[in-house]
Parts: C-alpha cells; structure tokens; sequence
C-alpha cells in the first residue's frame, strides 16, 4: 500500500486516486488488553474483517496498558506485543489502520512530552508496516483545560498550540503520515471557528469529529439543555435545532435525511467546503434500544426541591434506580417503562418511547450523508453487541449484529447490477417468432 496524503478535502494514495476510509475501531486493546475474544487468533480477526470489506481500523490504545505492557494471564505478550501482533495482522490482510492514544495521563500534557510519547509510542514501533497510514494524536481531548483563548467550542489556545506542535514533529519524522486532530473539545458538539482563521499548516492533517445518534434522546447531560424535558413526540429536540428527530419519529424519511445533512453540516461537514479534510473516526447506533445511562428527572422532587441539588434531582439514571422503593430487576435489559427515583421512591416517567426514532434509516442516511462529503468513518466497533451497545459483532465477535449489517454494506462501493439475462432471451424469443411467422 502506497502511503496515503491530502489534498484538500481528499485523502489520496500516491498515484493521485482518491482513498475512502470505511471500517470501524478494534477496540479489545482498551476492553481484554492483551487477548481476543474467545481466543481468536489477530489473523482470524483480519481476515474476517477483510472479508467483510473493511479497508480501515482504528487501533485504539490504552496508554497505561501499552506503557506497562501489561500481561493479564502470564503468557508473556503483554499488551504492547498483543497490540504489534494485531497490526501485523491488519497490515498483512491488506487493511490500512492508525493507532493513538484513548487518553492522555493527564490534561492539559505538555507538547514535548505529548510529541514524544506519540513518535516512539505511536509511530516508531509501526514504521516498518506498510498499511500504517497515521496517528489519531489524542481521543477526545478536554481542550477546555488547556489554558488560553477560547478559540470556539472549548476549543483553548494553549491545546491548539500544542496539537500544531505535535504534528509538525509528526511530520518531521514521518512525513508520509495522516495526523487525526480534534477541532472540538470532547462535550462540545461541533467543529471550533479556528478552522476558518487558523487551520493546522502541517501536510496530511484531517480533523475528525464524533457522533451518537442516540445522545440527543437519551444521554441529556451531553446536550446541556435536556435535563428534566419530558419530550415523547421530540418536540423540544425540534425547537433545540433537531428537527429530524421527530421527522424520523413520524416516518418523514426524505424529510428527516435533509434535516439530518443540513444538522451535521452545519456543525462538521462544513469544514468540507473549507477545502479541510474531515474523518469521523468514531460513531454509533444502538438499534433503537434503551440504554443503562438513560437519564431520566423526577417531577416530584422538582416540585418539591426538599433540600436536594438540582444536580441530584435530574441526573438520576436508569442504573440507580434499582434499589430505590419499589425497586427494579436487575439485569442486562431491556429495561422497564417505569423506574423509580432513588430520593423518593417515586415513579420516573420514561421521556421517549424511542432513543433512535427512525432506526435503521437513520443509520444508513447517516453514513450516506458523510460519503456525500467524502468523509471517512470508522465505526465505534468491532465488539459485541450487548443491549442497548453498539457492538457491530454478535457474542462469537465474527457473525454481525443488527447494527453490523446496515454498516457492512457501505464498507465497499456498490458493484454495477449484473446484466439480466431474461430481457435478451424475451429479444431472442420474439426475433423466433417473427421469423417463425414469415416461415409461415
């Protein structure tokens, strides 16, 4: 594989051809640590994911593992070894792939300590692999903590500084090599104004962004605003600027995918138009299924307010209920309509029959709209899909999830429909006839 640069909104090889980058995170690094799933072999799992047409793995890392080589069973491959092996195996399937850093051991990391960390941790070890396309320089990063001018969406002076820096060393070491920035800080849900005024100059550098469908609906406290809203019909989401929402709720598809493209452009894929090139190097869908974090208010303590903080009374979740009077099984869901508030003991109404109305169209009219602005993705990963998670495997992590098959088709262009053969012979048939007639 030819080493992959920019040029403008486009990721190319070295023959100029344009490079789309479809696949989704291995993420057993962070999750097992120095093993696979039921003790698959790294080949088995390169090869399933080339079968499937995955041309791009986000390798992700978990710094203190990697920095210990941690062995979690005495076998002597330790995590750093098990994450070599691993990209050995992708890179020999033919898969492209990045790795970076999942955290940093503290914000904000000072930029020499930050770069130098990444060339012999995250470049150095990798150099030799020929499908080793870049370095995804920090995973959602707390840039609010990093001192300076806000520069728009949290987005501080001192980590912009920083991120400059690390790619330019980046570069100077490898210069073949894609560097994945945020533009964002990590709760802030869109792309920072500096890209306007002051993009990174460094060659090859593409800014990525995050999304969950289902934050919006269920995780309230991303969203800064949702906190205590009973919104069943999706109503508020409309007025907050989410209007496809209840567009997918009501099953106005074609409606609800243009909202949906002019909502995430107007927040990421602008930097398109920009002539930057943008990845989304991690996303999920949780199949429409209600999750462990659902947040949900009590009315009667709002009411009340009997000494408690307005943080208690409206970011009670689904999980803390379990023991409150009246209780709750416990167990892996689905979970029930009713809950119980933890303070009082009284019901919790739930805020919306659905946390991903319009399930499976939304998912498809998402990566749509991202390969509309030639954006690349990974998908947030290849894991199990427990309920209400976004795993794209089922529990043997090599037969696909529901959420798995509205993503596999998209991993490679779709071939040209094969010619029938039933118009020709229906030609054939009638040109017999006609002579059959004249016979006649």
């Amino acid at each position: 594989m030819s080493s992959l640069h920019t040029e403008g909104k486009y990721i190319k090889d070295a023959n100029g051809n344009i490079v789309s980058l479809r696949g989704c995170a291995v993420i057993e690094p962070s999750y097992n640590i120095d093993k696979l799933r039921h003790n698959h072999t790294v080949e088995q799992r390169a090869a399933r994911l080339k079968e499937l047409g995955v041309n791009f793995v986000r390798l992700q890392v978990n710094k203190p593992d990697w920095d210990a080589n941690t062995d979690t069973n005495g076998d002597g491959i330790g995590n750093r070894d098990f994450i070599l092996q691993m990209a050995e195996a992708l890179s020999n399937a033919g898969i492209m792939f990045i790795t970076g850093p999942m955290a940093a051991s503290s914000e904000p990391w000072a930029k020499e300590d930050w770069a130098n960390w990444i060339i012999d941790n995250m470049v150095t070890p990798f150099q030799h692999m020929p499908n080793f396309v870049g370095v995804f320089i920090l995973n959602e990063p707390h840039t609010e903590q990093w001192g300076g001018t806000d520069l728009g969406q949290g987005v501080m002076s001192g980590y912009w500084e920083a991120a400059k820096y690390v790619c330019q060393r980046i570069y100077d070491v490898n210069p073949n090599l894609l560097k994945i920035v945020h533009a964002t800080s990590w709760a802030y849900w869109g792309f920072s104004d500096v890209l306007k005024i002051d993009p990174i100059a460094v060659p090859n550098t593409v800014y990525t962004w995050h999304y969950y469908y289902c934050y919006a609906a269920q995780f309230d406290p991303y969203m800064g605003f949702m906190t205590g809203v009973l919104d069943p019909d999706y109503e508020y989401l409309k007025q907050k600027g989410m209007p496809f929402y209840q567009s997918y709720y009501l099953k106005n598809y074609a409606q609800a995918k243009a909202q949906f493209e002019q909502y995430l452009h107007n927040r990421w894929l602008w930097a398109t138009d920009l002539n930057l090139s943008v990845i989304n190097d991690e996303f999920g869908f949780n199949g429409d299924e209600e999750s462990y974090f659902y947040w949900r208010a009590c009315p009667v303590c709002l009411a009340r307010n009997n000494g408690v903080t307005q943080r208690e009374i409206t970011f009670w979740h689904v999980a803390d209920t379990l023991d409150a009077p009246g209780g709750n099984p416990v167990g892996d869901g689905p979970y029930p309509n009713v809950t119980y508030c933890p303070i009082c003991g009284e019901p919790l109404p739930r805020p919306r029959e659905h946390t991903e109305p319009g399930w499976p169209q939304c998912m498809r009219d998402f990566i749509e709209i991202m390969n509309k602005y030639n954006c690349s993705w990974s998908d947030f990963a290849w894991w199990v899909k427990t309920y209400s998670g976004y795993g794209l495997a089922e529990d043997d992590t090599t037969t696909l999830s529901k959420i798995g098959q509205v993503w596999a088709p998209y991993l490679t262009p779709l071939a040209p429909p094969k010619p029938s053969i039933i118009p020709l012979l229906a030609i054939v048939g009638l040109f017999l006839l006609a002579k059959k007639a004249k016979i006649l």
